[in-house]
């Protein structure tokens, strides 16, 4: 029903799962190296630099450093370098600024404070010999090969596997190292859900809001899928955490505007089907869950089912290739290209 043959955006998902394999496999060294600096140093303090869906990224990372590896981490305010004149502590930090195209000036200013400071200063681009490459004491590129649609797909997932990455290697948990190994599996099984994405895009075309909800990881991936529909489909689309949503935004609820919630981590499913459930009940909303449980609501609209075994971390590799297929596919329904937002461009450089 809907022609996807023209598009890039479309062609470049299905190149994940190789992308995400390359990634982790061509900057392995380089990952075991900063892991073992950030030891031998007791740095227990991680800093990201980045915009857009590199940001989204690093979002998801922030989580899995403090989870996994027991480090503070948040994301930097470059304007309080760039703007203010500022300059933070960054002398024994961890810093990672974070760009496809390596241009983001405000980015690369914050990285160069980390290094004027002695702090361990990493970038990760997917252009080499970009701005962000000639400062800092690691590089490491996505190796997804040139991105051609304009809407990030392969870049913002290789992020995520590098970053991904770099956290399971610090933390030296296993299970966490396992999953990073397997992420091509991961990544080739989640495209399966295709026909399923394909079946609700009707019940989306004509929309003019949608609400995302998640929670903890999943929140992470759901701002990136605020993005990704924005960006591509020109609707307003907000994505909220369960535990947000309640503090004053709920009031807003309406029944005609169609939400999706992401429900596959068992550390955070049951606040978002708390939230779930007095939607349902005091709003009547229509529903779309992605989960990787289906009986884990008994009255949506509308599953979406990831593999029984895409939980947690898996489940973020997942949601995100939901997340590109439903923005791509609903984009052309609309009539647009999801390859050319108007407005956005591959390199937006930011002061």
């Amino acid at each position: 029903m809907y022609d996807t043959s023209k598009s890039q955006m479309w062609k470049e998902i299905f190149e994940q799962p190789r992308a995400v394999e390359n990634a982790v496999k061509f900057n392995m060294e380089t990952i075991k190296s900063i892991a073992a600096e950030v030891k031998k140093r007791k740095i227990n303090t991680v800093v990201f630099a980045a915009r857009g869906s590199s940001e989204h990224a690093c979002q998801v990372g922030k989580y899995l450093f403090e989870i996994y590896c027991g480090m503070t981490a948040s994301i930097a305010s470059p304007s309080v370098i760039t703007s203010y004149e500022a300059i933070p502590d960054y002398s024994n930090i961890l810093l990672i600024g974070v760009s496809q195209s390596g241009g983001a000036q405000d980015v690369y200013e914050t990285m160069k404070a980390c290094e004027n400071q002695g702090g361990v200063c990493v970038s990760i681009t997917n252009v080499r010999d970009s701005l962000m490459t000639r400062v800092g004491s690691y590089y490491m590129n996505c190796e997804c090969g040139p991105e051609l649609s304009v809407t990030a797909a392969k870049s913002y997932i290789t992020q995520l596997a590098i970053i991904s990455a770099l956290a399971a290697y610090i933390s030296d948990n296993n299970d966490f190292i396992d999953e990073i190994l397997h992420l091509k599996e991961i990544v080739s099984e989640s495209l399966l859900i295709e026909d399923q994405i394909r079946k609700i895009i009707p019940l989306y075309r004509n929309a003019s809001n949608i609400l995302i909800f998640g929670r903890g990881l999943l929140y992470a991936l759901g701002l990136e899928t605020e993005l990704k529909i924005q960006e591509t489909s020109y609707l307003d689309a907000r994505c909220y955490a369960s535990s947000d949503y309640q503090h004053g935004p709920i009031a807003a609820t309406r029944r005609f505007i169609p939400t999706i919630f992401f429900i596959a981590d068992n550390h955070t499913n049951d606040s978002i089907i708390s939230l779930y459930n007095r939607l349902k009940k005091e709003y009547k909303i229509f529903s779309t869950v992605v989960t990787n449980n289906k009986n884990l609501i008994k009255d949506a609209d509308e599953i979406i089912e990831l593999p029984t075994n895409h939980e947690g971390l898996k489940a973020v590799f997942s949601c995100t290739v939901f997340s590109q297929m439903f923005s791509c596919l609903l984009s052309i329904a609309r009539g647009y290209n999801p390859d050319a937002p108007e407005g956005v461009s591959k390199k937006t450089v930011t002061r």
